[in-house]
């Protein structure tokens, strides 16, 4: 064999002749819920337009249902380059880059179309921007809703309702002093953990919105679901940025234009189904209970302490810049 024929063997044997496979993109997106759940049905969508958008060179394999992790060690998982995208709660994004955490504020957005103006607008895109030096690249914010709570002992129907109550909360500061602070005994742990510690009675209550009670089947362990509306929250699509880094530019344009459609896609999934699952469950024998904007307020003022104890957390200039955005924005 001549030298050129062991050259092209030598460049066929490392994929580097020719095109064909050489340039496909194989990319793996966790998600920490089920496959009806938003978050995944969203991952799926992003997956499918990505491929479509490259051509069929991007290939994005989604894992659900924490098959790949808890939402902390996945992002872990993006920064050490063993694992491409995933979508965490700002809540739980937030142990990472603590401004993220402003978003979960307890009572702070009237509502959704509120909610995308704050987070698509510039406050938004200022934390996006706090990424990279996480080695993290942010290219959206989808939703989770606003979380309601479920518990097996009584109906919410005031504040004090909650007292005593052992209450599973996302493993973030703010949501243990949200509980600790409403009377509540609050116990951090990942989503995944959860339903076997309410069928266990390890904890008695869980705060959530409509489509994770019902993705993850809290009914089957939960009797009561009060609409608390405590707090918005949204979810961040992001990638590892050396995955990022290392993609060519026309492979980020492609992406980035996939995230933006399935962004719109999701939120518009999430909120559908946060409408359809609150009558699913009722059907399903859970006693659903509105709660009275009165004590919706008792709440808040309850929380006063720590709403400001958190701004000083996240940052003084970010907790402004996060309230002037919801009061600039349409409601």
């Amino acid at each position: 064999m001549n030298t050129s024929k062991i050259l092209m063997a030598a460049l066929l044997a490392l994929g580097l002749a020719g095109t064909g496979h050489s340039q496909d993109i194989k990319a793996k997106l966790g998600t920490s819920l089920p496959d009806t759940h938003p978050q995944t049905i969203g991952a799926r969508k992003f997956a499918e337009l990505a491929d479509k958008k490259s051509n069929g060179r991007i290939k994005i394999t989604v894992y659900s249902a924490a098959q790949l992790g808890s939402d902390q060690q996945m992002q872990a998982a993006l920064r050490g380059g063993t694992q491409e995208f995933t979508v965490p709660s700002t809540a739980t994004l937030a142990n990472l880059v603590k401004e993220f955490g402003v978003i979960g504020l307890p009572f702070s957005f009237a509502n959704e179309k509120q909610a995308d103006a704050v987070l698509d607008g510039p406050f938004g895109q200022s934390l996006l921007a706090r990424l990279p030096e996480k080695e993290l690249v942010g290219l959206g914010f989808w939703e989770n809703g606003f979380r309601n709570f479920t518990n097996s002992k009584r109906p919410i129907t005031r504040v004090d309702d909650l007292a005593g109550l052992k209450v599973r909360t996302m493993q973030n500061n703010l949501y243990i002093d949200l509980f600790n602070g409403l009377g509540a005994n609050a116990v951090p742990m990942p989503v995944n953990e959860l339903f076997t510690a309410l069928e266990t009675r390890a904890v008695d209550a869980q705060e959530n919105p409509f489509t994770v009670v019902h993705a993850q089947k809290f009914y089957d362990v939960q009797k009561y679901l009060s609409t608390t509306g405590h707090a918005y929250d949204a979810l961040v699509l992001i990638a590892g940025k050396k995955f990022w880094d290392g993609l060519k530019p026309e492979d980020r344009a492609s992406l980035q234009d996939a995230a933006r459609e399935a962004t719109l896609f999701q939120r518009q999934t999430s909120r559908e189904l946060n409408t359809r699952m609150r009558g699913e469950l009722i059907k399903l024998g859970m006693l659903v209970n509105d709660v009275p904007d009165a004590e919706r307020q008792r709440m808040r003022e309850k929380l006063a302490p720590v709403i400001a104890k958190h701004q000083t957390a996240v940052g003084e200039d970010t907790a402004k810049a996060f309230f002037d955005a919801i009061a600039k924005a349409p409601k």
